[in-house]
């Protein structure tokens, strides 16, 4: 693309960083900027890893990520990490704050197969780095610090130890405030500590997702580029609420790059995948073949690797998995809504939709309002023995009725069944098949989960006919062998 405007170069010492220019940069250069930033900063941190590994032999090396973050690609990283490692600061004053914590959890717990991983940083209450800065009311520290444990981490760490005297973060909270061994905080600390050395027989279990989720930094950035046809989509606004949904219907994701092993996942989201290369299409389009259900989102099988649009329309080499071709991108404005009519249920578009014409697949939705009412807003395509989805407008917090049609085609079911809204269940299963069973409490009031036999590792309480759990509270359920099939023994 550098023929465009002007910006050819003749040698490798013209090519400067992306900066301010009177008309658009070339967006291929600003894609090859983002990949640059990450494989320099990882180079740092191998070169580090380097002088460890010689004065140290054989100590695990690793480095704290922070959560689901733009700037670098964590597959690449974690491939040069023993043990992924991540920062997490839910905010208090988000009454959802634990759903995305799950996600980022759920990507740490993905970036090396599912190996357990490792919560470096969390505060004990406040931070101070936020324009407000709630505490973390009583039993929050202690639920959020078995959340991460839920969700595949073998250890909980906090920052601060002691809390400063001096300096910038004086204001953040600490394991020990500043009012010492008085205080509720140390003793929230002495509470968790004792109950994590109850759980300490968990360390190396694993737990497995019922539903993957295609990850890709690449298309992210390329995504978010300038000069689309609106600068709304936004790869986290897009996957926040597919995410969000899952989690609200019990169901465990794990994180899959895009030509990542797929074996064993009945179901394969998308939430979006702008770059598409042509190894990644047939990949999907393999599993698709064999029996596997994919959930494409808009603007999805636009460009190449190098940002360049794949020619013979959207989505480019997905156009025949997917049994659709995009005429043309209606992006809706900002503060207004498209209806999309689902078997008599209303749902509401926004930021995004699509000029859709069908080449096989069947429409599931139509668009109900707007210029594009009476159109395909979503669309279902036979594939092999499986099924591709495609949605072709952004449904936010909608779109979970929409999802749950490939679930339910591919029997996906809750990780738990009949658990109260609120309360998270997941579980981990150790190399000798002993299971584990979170319950996690997120809500205002006291919930009863029916169980079988087992046992509370947090009280010793025997669980046959349930346990109640206090607002905030949690239990830790060692399950007699088999109890709960795993979502593989579901599938057979």
């Amino acid at each position: 693309g550098t023929a465009f405007w002007s910006q050819r170069y003749g040698s490798f010492d013209e090519i400067e960083p992306p900066r301010t220019a009177p008309g658009p940069v070339n967006p291929t250069q600003v894609l090859d900027w983002r990949r640059f930033c990450s494989h320099a900063l990882l180079a740092l941190y191998r070169a580090e890893r380097a002088v460890i590994d010689e004065v140290s032999p054989g100590v695990p090396v690793t480095t704290n990520f922070m959560s689901m973050l733009k700037s670098l690609d964590y597959w690449e990283w974690s491939r040069h990490q023993d043990l992924v490692c991540d920062d997490a600061y839910p905010d208090p004053a988000d009454p959802r704050a634990h759903v995305t914590a799950a996600m980022n959890y759920d990507l740490m717990r993905s970036l090396k197969g599912g190996a357990p991983w490792l919560l470096m940083e969390q505060a004990p209450s406040a931070v101070s780095w936020r324009p407000v800065n709630l505490p973390k009311r009583p039993g929050l520290y202690r639920l959020w610090s078995l959340q991460a444990l839920a969700r595949g981490a073998d250890g909980v760490l906090h920052f601060q130890w002691r809390a400063s005297v001096a300096g910038a973060e004086k204001f953040h909270s600490a394991m020990l405030p500043h009012r010492g061994t008085a205080s509720r905080g140390w003793r929230e600390t002495v509470g968790l500590g004792a109950e994590l050395r109850r759980l300490g027989e968990i360390a190396g279990s694993r737990l497995r997702g019922q539903v993957a989720v295609l990850l890709d930094w690449d298309s992210w950035w390329a995504l978010e580029l300038d000069e689309h046809p609106s600068a709304r989509l936004r790869w986290l606004d897009l996957l926040r609420p597919w995410y969000a949904a899952l989690h609200r219907r019990g169901i465990t994701v794990d994180f899959v790059p895009p030509t990542g092993d797929l074996t064993g996942y009945p179901v394969v989201l998308a939430p979006n995948l702008y770059l598409l290369d042509t190894a990644t299409a047939e990949h999907v389009t393999a599993f698709v073949r064999t029996g596997g259900r994919l959930v494409c989102g808009p603007f999805s099988g636009i460009s190449d690797r190098n940002d360049h649009i794949h020619p013979g329309g959207h989505p480019g080499p997905l156009r025949p998995l997917l049994g659709i071709v995009v005429d043309e991108h209606w992006p809706i404005p900002d503060g207004a809504a498209t209806a999309v009519c689902l078997s008599g249920q209303e749902l509401q578009a926004v930021n995004w939709s699509e000029w859709i014409e069908l080449e096989g697949a069947e429409a599931v939705a139509h668009y109900a309002s707007g210029e594009l009412a009476g159109r395909p807003a979503v669309t279902r395509h036979r594939h092999g023995r499986g099924s591709a989805w495609y949605l072709s407008c952004h449904l936010g917090a909608d779109v979970g009725p929409v999802l749950d049609l490939p679930l339910a085609e591919a029997g996906v079911a809750p990780e738990l069944p009949g658990v109260p809204d609120g309360v998270e269940a997941t579980r981990r299963r150790a190399a000798d098949g002993t299971d584990y069973l979170f319950l996690l409490n997120h809500g205002p009031a006291e919930c009863h989960v029916p169980l079988g036999p087992g046992t509370d590792l947090i009280t010793g309480a025997d669980t046959t006919g349930g346990v109640t759990l206090a607002p905030l509270g949690a239990a830790v359920v060692r399950l007699p062998r088999a109890t709960l099939p795993t979502p593989a023994e579901e599938r057979r």
